[in-house]
């Protein structure tokens, strides 16, 4: 799952300054070859599942050295590291962290796909705290629809249908809570969230069911009428059309 970043070692002359400050070049030169020694005690701490290590290692890397391509590289292993020691918090906070300093990365894709399984494995359930599935969800998203041909999009894309599915039947629980209290416009406006937000998720055919209901109860006939036919539309054979065509409540 790791990706690593191509790191090149080609000196890049500056236009202005070579000719006129040659210890310049040689002190920046001197710096990246420090920096590549730094680095590798963090590789191979990585490589051999000492994540900790690895943290420590690319944390004083960058606090010695916080640019150029080893500083950016251990960003992302920062992060990498942070997930597969099983700290999902700080491993979407570093992801989210790259993504802001190098948003024109050329693996910034991977970085969001990191945040967002980070933030996926912070996911309990529907009854659950639903900011873990909504963040993972937000993350791969713009991953899917930036970088649609990503290594990482498909994952991304099977991953999100999960998401549908959990926040679709969250959001239909509290719809139904509301609705056996009579509070009929809260209910409405969850229902309405799976059936706008969620579409693709099971949950949007009792949802359809319950946002008739709520409509009816608030005697907003014409909005109530427009549901029933997407719900007879989508689900042809859905066991909720008879009882809405006998139950006005």
């Amino acid at each position: 799952m790791r990706k690593r970043l191509l790191v090149t070692c080609c000196c890049t002359a500056l236009l202005a300054g070579c000719a006129s400050n040659p210890h310049k070049d040689d002190q920046a030169a001197l710096n990246h070859e420090s920096a590549a020694a730094m680095f590798q005690p963090g590789k191979q701490a990585m490589e051999r599942g000492d994540y900790s290590a690895a943290i420590r290692h690319y944390e004083a890397l960058e606090t010695r050295y916080p640019y150029g391509p080893y500083a950016e590289q251990a960003q992302l292993d920062t992060a990498y590291s942070y997930y597969k020691s099983g700290d999902s918090d700080a491993a979407a906070a570093a992801a989210e962290r790259f993504i802001k300093l190098h948003p024109a990365n050329p693996h910034v894709d991977y970085a969001w796909y990191l945040k967002g399984i980070a933030y996926y494995e912070g996911i309990q359930g529907a009854e659950w705290n639903p900011k873990p599935a909504e963040e993972a969800f937000n993350a791969l998203d713009t991953l899917a629809k930036r970088w649609p041909h990503s290594a990482y999009a498909v994952d991304a894309r099977l991953r999100m249908a999960k998401i549908i599915d959990i926040l679709g039947k969250r959001n239909l629980d509290i719809c139904k809570f509301y609705y056996v209290r009579h509070a009929y416009v809260a209910a409405a406006n969850r229902c309405n969230t799976v059936v706008t937000r969620f579409q693709l998720s099971p949950a949007r055919q009792e949802a359809l069911y319950y946002l008739v209901r709520s409509y009816r109860h608030l005697n907003l006939h014409n909005q109530a009428e427009t549901v029933y036919k997407v719900l007879a539309y989508n689900y042809p054979k859905s066991k909720y059309l008879g009882d809405l065509g006998k139950n006005n409540g």
